[in-house]
């Protein structure tokens, strides 16, 4: 059963009659076969600030799984939207959560983890980003990480997560916030991970089709701070491998802790659960920028992919064991 309710704080689930008004309500789309014991809106501080100085609050929405809590709480995965933003592009299903997120999600669920969706748009005023120039996002990446920050603090101080066991997964202008967030050269990261009182750090991290060039260019000045995967198609034309394939390349001279997964014929948002290849032209960015980007899922890649960030998030979740950290 699914239960919905807006807090900042572990509560009790509620009546299912309710849940779905509330569902509705706060315009949140839950798909019916969606194993949660409970859908939660729920707001956190991120480390950002709004225009008077304060922190921002990120809204956000919080999945725990069916079945009894574990022992020390839920395992936990903070999932961080492209830039199309955490709902829908489809005309009419616009307050619906995408298709993407909400079949990931049932992923993770059945997998025993808590999902923990931060919504850095709407938060903000704005639904996307995707069609705005490079150079004029205030948006960006590095300014994300700061939510994604903020997200781990929060789930630290819930007595219904293991602390010690959130992860850190992100999709294109997510999975570029993905590898901004556990930049351990980074100084705000740093200065989160050294301050008294701390929550323990991201126990992994996995980027899907993310812009690399930013931290390929950064050389010596980044440096993952956990063992971090990209899962990247040779066919993307908006955020391409090669970038990434280098920066696996460096890393792995350097002996840090990420790998690089390039798919052979597989787009950009290559894990859709369904749809053709699409052809974006109100994208102004990528490869070509002004000739639009191609966009589409490849059912093979999806599988291997979705089979490998299994395993990848068990050994780091529930193994715990740091032999395996590369």
């Amino acid at each position: 059963m699914v239960t919905s309710k807006t807090s900042s704080a572990p509560s009790r689930p509620i009546h299912w009659a309710f849940a779905l008004a509330s569902v509705f309500a706060v315009a949140v789309f839950t798909p019916p076969d969606l194993s949660a014991r409970s859908l939660t809106r729920v707001s956190f501080p991120s480390l950002d600030h709004d225009d008077n100085g304060a922190p921002l609050q990120v809204q956000a929405l919080l999945l725990l799984p069916d079945g009894p809590m574990p022992a020390g709480g839920y395992p936990a995965i903070v999932a961080l939207h492209g830039c199309s933003g955490m709902y829908s592009i489809a005309k009419g299903r616009e307050d619906h959560l995408a298709d993407r997120l909400a079949v990931r999600a049932e992923l993770f669920l059945n997998d025993g983890y808590a999902v923990l969706f931060p919504d850095s748009f709407r938060s903000r005023g704005r639904n996307e980003v995707c069609t705005i120039k490079l150079g004029e996002n205030p948006i960006v990446p590095m300014r994300r990480r700061l939510d994604a920050l903020g997200a781990l603090a929060y789930l630290a101080d819930r007595s219904d997560i293991a602390r010690d066991r959130v992860a850190l997964v992100g999709w294109s202008h997510g999975g570029s916030t993905a590898l901004a967030t556990v930049n351990l050269r980074d100084r705000d990261v740093a200065a989160f991970r050294d301050k008294a009182g701390a929550p323990p750090f991201f126990r992994a991290a996995v980027a899907f089709y993310p812009g690399c060039t930013a931290s390929l260019r950064a050389g010596d000045r980044w440096q993952p701070a956990v063992p971090t995967r990209i899962h990247i198609g040779d066919s993307d034309d908006w955020t391409p491998a090669k970038p990434c394939v280098e920066l696996g390349e460096a890393m792995a001279a350097r002996g840090e802790p990420l790998k690089v997964i390039v798919y052979p014929n597989a787009h950009h948002g290559f894990d859709a659960p369904d749809g053709v290849i699409v052809h974006r032209t109100d994208v102004p960015n990528g490869v070509n920028p002004g000739q639009g980007v191609h966009v589409g899922s490849n059912p093979a890649a999806r599988e291997k992919a979705n089979a490998k960030v299994r395993t990848f998030l068990n050994d780091r979740l529930r193994g715990l064991d740091d032999s395996k950290a590369h």
